[in-house]
């Protein structure tokens, strides 16, 4: 028995249609995926440390939330002090000093608040989308804690069964409107 051997031609000159179909189906299925995927907004979160007394005031706070709610809205014409005790919204106008914001004008209300509401520990930012980022870092300074070394918000501290003192005021900072600008 003789084996055969045939030769295989290959025209090397010869043209032939690349099908492109499957490739385009996979970039249409594709980009909804990598759209979809993608982080359009970005939280960021500044870790802070408080004392062990603030921490686990603030923990029992986000436990046992009470019916005071505290709010400021940053506005381009003024800063707005919003206090909700069972629902009643009270609401302190901060206008515009000389064409900026009064932060030692801010300060001293949150002061009040505090003194008003010492187990409240979270407060929510409602700033304008207009507010330049600087102008709320420093609603956010002015509210953290008191600037008079003297001022002093009793914490209950459950390790020693009594109240201490803190100069934090509103160390837990929530914007309220992220989703919107």
């Amino acid at each position: 028995m003789s084996r055969r051997i045939r030769k295989i031609k290959i025209d090397h000159n010869g043209e032939f249609e690349l099908d492109l179909a499957p490739l385009l189906a996979v970039m249409v299925k594709l980009v909804p995926v990598l759209l979809v995927s993608s982080a359009f907004v970005q939280m960021m979160v500044i870790e802070s440390e408080l004392p062990q007394v603030v921490n686990e005031a603030i923990q029992r706070q986000e436990q046992q939330p009470t019916p005071t709610n505290i709010s400021i809205e940053v506005e381009t014409t003024g800063i707005n002090i919003v206090v909700t005790v069972k629902g009643q919204d009270k609401v302190e106008t901060i206008p515009l000093k000389n064409g900026a914001y009064d932060y030692d004008m801010l300060h001293t209300k949150l002061v009040a608040v505090k003194k008003a509401h010492p187990d409240i520990f979270k407060l929510e930012l409602h700033p304008d989308g207009k507010v330049p980022y600087d102008e709320v870092v420093k609603v956010m300074d002015a509210a953290r804690q008191a600037r008079d070394t003297n001022v002093k918000f009793p914490v209950f501290d459950t390790k020693q069964g009594k109240n201490v003192e803190t100069h934090y005021m509103f160390p837990e900072i929530v914007f309220a409107n992220m989703m919107e600008g």
